[in-house]
């Protein structure tokens, strides 16, 4: 499969049409996790959900990157939200419950909200989405992902927090129906609801999102030994793996096994990609579980080439040390600040932009973000555009004319705007002191040698222009 084309989990061509049309799952573990029997499946289990939200609730109930999860119904579909939510809230509780099992110092973080709820997984942040298109339009499998993917990143939905991964269920139906459910690397996974059974199937429906979600990691990489030749992204030393390419009847997620020999993508260490080590995944071994404290006091300006600079209060951690993510129009412009400044790059002027940091620890928990809106050449701005807080220094004066008379000279300068309004113009003459006149113009007594002036403008809010020199005599 060629770079950048996206990894499916596959129902095997074995699947006995007794089952349901398209039933599948890999075979059972072997070895000292072979389940006894047939092991449970997953439940359905209650959401305490108490909205219908179809955007990304705030604040987080987790203090890290998270895998954010969407039911996604096309347009002209019924709704079947109400009967959807337990099952994936299920699903996320087996996921969760099976990754500990293989690994009990790692856990998949899911994004939360403070619902009042007895249980963590009861917590989730689902959203729910109808589409803008109707179901003919993700009719093709082969295309449906990127479409629905696609939709889900623009507006009005904007599913895009680059810290954040998704997990859809998209409740469609899509043609073949033989493909389970797709995910790509730094993307998103899609769960095709309606296909393989995955209605009824409860066991191969939480199968198949954990392999999407391992797939979304990273898994598995080209360079692994035991990557399928036929099938990138999968692994080929055991039908018992997760990440095997094939699907057959009977197996749950509890009876899978993530990285037969911890070799091909999973703890194996040796300078490949790890998925062990991905900040989406919580540190039960560690003695760091508390984010850092939110930055506080975010600010910006900018200079006279446009460059915009912000600074903010540091953070603190229990265990430390502290970085800094910058972010601008929720998009990721900088990590691993060590520092509580930054550049916030170039902007045209007039614009407006949305900046946010968090601090991040090395355990890869994030503080909630502080945000500000900054507008060129005016300062902080509020979501209508009218100033909050004059950040910006007025411009270099301009237009100075010198007129000498018989024992003083009067200096004028072209007035200068600033949106804060303008205090005044700080003139200094020969180093003497500095005073402040209201009007664009000054007058200094003649002397022997000639005098340097030196001007420039302040606003209300105490910020100072670049100074202007003016040699006279």
């Amino acid at each position: 499969m060629t770079k950048g084309e996206t990894l499916g989990y596959r129902c095997s061509r074995t699947v006995s049409r007794s089952r349901a049309a398209g039933l599948c799952a890999v075979l059972a573990a072997l070895g000292a996790l072979t389940v006894s029997g047939r092991a449970a499946a997953s439940t359905p289990a209650p959401w305490c959900g108490t909205d219908l939200a179809s955007v990304d609730r705030r604040p987080d109930g987790v203090g890290g990157p998270s895998f954010h999860v969407v039911y996604a119904v096309p347009a002209g579909t019924p709704d079947r939200f109400a009967e959807w939510a337990p099952r994936i809230v299920g699903d996320v509780a087996e996921i969760e419950l099976w990754w500990r099992l293989q690994d009990p110092t790692r856990a998949p973080r899911f994004d939360l909200h403070a619902f009042a709820c007895g249980s963590s997984a009861g917590r989730l942040d689902l959203s729910r989405v109808q589409l803008q298109r109707p179901a003919e339009a993700y009719g093709v499998q082969s295309a449906a992902y990127a479409s629905i993917v696609g939709e889900l990143a623009g507006p009005p939905f904007a599913f895009h927090d680059p810290d954040k991964l998704y997990l859809v269920y998209y409740d469609g139906p899509v043609g073949g129906g033989q493909v389970c459910g797709t995910g790509a690397r730094s993307r998103a996974a899609v769960v095709f609801a309606r296909s393989c059974g995955q209605e009824i199937d409860h066991d191969l429906r939480a199968t198949a999102a954990a392999h999407e979600l391992l797939h979304v990691l990273g898994a598995v990489q080209a360079d692994a030994p035991h990557v399928c030749p036929a099938s990138p992204g999968h692994a080929c030393d055991g039908v018992a793996d997760l990440m095997y390419p094939a699907a057959a009847p009977g197996q749950t997620l509890l009876g899978s096994v993530l990285d037969i020999g911890r070799n091909d993508y999973y703890g194996q260490g040796g300078g490949r990609l790890d998925i062990r080590d991905s900040l989406f995944l919580e540190r039960l071994d560690g003695s760091d579980s508390t984010p850092p404290s939110t930055p506080a006091g975010l600010t910006a300006t900018n200079d006279e080439s446009s460059a915009v600079a912000l600074a903010w209060s540091p953070s603190s951690d229990d265990v430390g040390p502290v970085t800094y993510r910058l972010y601008r129009d929720g998009l990721l412009l900088s990590s691993g600040l060590s520092r509580p400044f930054a550049s916030g790059g170039g902007l045209e002027p007039g614009r407006t932009v949305e900046y946010a940091v968090r601090a991040a620890d090395p355990a890869g928990h994030l503080s909630e973000p502080v945000s500000i809106r900054f507008k060129l050449g005016v300062g902080i701005v509020d979501a209508a555009g009218r100033l909050v807080r004059d950040t910006v220094a007025p411009g270099r004066i301009g237009g100075v004319r010198v007129r000498r008379l018989r024992g003083s000279l009067v200096v004028r300068w072209a007035r200068v705007a600033d949106p804060g309004g303008l205090r005044g113009y700080e003139v200094q003459v020969r180093g003497g002191p500095v005073r402040i006149v209201g009007r664009p113009e000054v007058s200094v007594p003649r002397g022997r040698r000639a005098s340097v002036l030196t001007v420039r403008a302040v606003d209300r809010a105490g910020n100072r222009g670049p100074r202007s020199s003016v040699r006279a005599g």
